[in-house]
């Protein structure tokens, strides 16, 4: 990055929403601000048009993004219900209009409800001239891929799926998360990138020595952290089924073989409370969520592995914070996870949505400490490269090259020769 910048006028389309207080200043949480830090640092010209909620003052889970005003923030009217979606179409289409307008690069998501900004800047390519960069980083429209669905999933699987591949083919520069998702929605590799999602910071890496030293302190049975956003779609009925039949096959045994912790809310996070608390016995324990950050991390380093259920072919970024504090994964086989775990050496598989094929990963590990920290010690290798400023690098370099942008013009700002990577 550094001097380098990205020069032309550059807009970023999306769901998540900014909260602007009556000083003109915009916040959001933590993790987005890191993000868009990072892109103001390498774009000069910077917009972006996403909803925006108005506030008297910004309460302590939000944090003031740098950089951002009036002059540069298009606002959309934010989806709360199907009813709002209707009434909103016509006025954000013309937020959208009005960024374009302003815009020679624009820069959408294949993700956010109702549906992905992505969807208007498809309308508007018939007549209005811009660069278009398409990131695919999720699929919360994809059926799964066992199991029987509804008529709106399965509608909305294939609606979504169409038209995220129009917006793919007409876009001229596109990135993904998982080499699954460029095989599903593109099929070829032309003018495309895959770029995992990482929000590690290289200060947040244990070090070597420091992972030797937790994993000598590591006795008693296995621990094993299932940290998630507690919906179906990341596996909370298999991991509570593989609970059942862990339980079930250990009665009559004294102590727990292996300790699991669920950590996390969401709609199914009640159900998940009552499970740990019947099976206390059996080592199963609820976590609240931690902070991300020093305090998660923390928390991550006193396990030997992380427990990934997902059903669908995202990409979750946990397996990079697992590794960053030199802890293997358990992880369902899905296409965003096979990308980037390696059987056996920084971790272990088991059937999507299969809970008696979890629980018996799980009885086949629990006497398999030493095991799971060669593992632990091998995730952690690579880890200095692959941090939150490292995706943006490859990410800008990416978007410079395919878009072949001006590299001589005159930079506005002064950047330094380096971009220090934001907490």
């Amino acid at each position: 990055m550094g001097k380098d910048v990205i020069v032309e006028s550059y807009t970023l389309f999306g769901r998540i929403p900014l909260f602007r207080d009556t000083q003109g200043r915009y916040a959001t949480d933590v993790l987005w601000q890191r993000d868009l830090a990072l892109h103001i640092s390498y774009i000069q010209d910077f917009r972006i048009c996403c909803p925006v909620e108005h506030v008297a003052s910004h309460d302590r889970s939000l944090t003031l993004v740098e950089g951002l005003n009036d002059k540069n923030v298009f606002p959309l009217r934010l989806d709360r219900g199907w009813l709002s979606v209707f009434y909103n179409l016509l006025p954000n289409a013309l937020s959208v209009l009005r960024a374009l307008a302003k815009t020679e690069i624009a820069h959408s998501g294949g993700a956010g409800w109702a549906f992905p900004v992505s969807y208007y800047l498809l309308l508007f390519r018939a007549f209005l001239r811009f660069k278009w960069v398409v990131g695919v980083e999720s699929s919360f429209f994809v059926k799964p891929s066992k199991g029987p669905v509804s008529l709106r999933v399965f509608f909305g699987h294939h609606v979504h799926g169409f038209l995220l591949r129009r917006c793919l083919r007409s876009a001229d520069a596109r990135f993904f998360t998982s080499e699954a998702y460029r095989d599903m929605f593109l099929g070829h590799r032309e003018a495309s990138l895959v770029a995992p999602a990482v929000w590690v910071d290289r200060a947040d890496i244990i070090s070597r020595e420091a992972l030797l030293e937790n994993q000598r302190k590591m006795t008693g049975p296995v621990r094993i952290l299932f940290p998630a956003r507690l919906v179906f779609e990341k596996g909370v009925q298999t991991v509570l089924g593989a609970l059942d039949i862990l339980s079930t096959r250990n009665q009559g045994n004294e102590g727990a073989s292996i300790e699991i912790s669920i950590m996390g809310n969401g709609p199914e996070a009640q159900k998940c409370r009552n499970l740990a608390q019947r099976y206390a016995q059996d080592g199963v324990r609820f976590l609240e969520p931690r902070p991300y950050g020093v305090a998660f991390f923390e928390e991550m380093q006193n396990y030997d592995a992380v427990l990934i259920a997902n059903l669908h072919d995202e990409q979750p970024r946990i397996i990079f914070d697992a590794f960053s504090q030199g802890v293997p994964c358990i992880t369902s086989r899905t296409g965003g996870t096979f990308d980037l775990v390696t059987e056996g050496e920084t971790g272990v598989f088991f059937e999507a949505g299969n809970p008696s094929a979890l629980a018996d990963k799980l009885v086949e590990l629990c006497d398999q400490r030493s095991q799971l920290q060669k593992m632990g010690l091998k995730a952690l290798e690579g880890m200095s490269e692959r941090t939150h400023t490292g995706m943006h690098r490859r990410r800008e370099k990416f978007i410079k090259d395919t878009l072949k942008l001006t590299k001589d013009r005159p930079d506005k700002r002064d950047h330094g020769d380096t971009v220090h990577e934001t907490r």
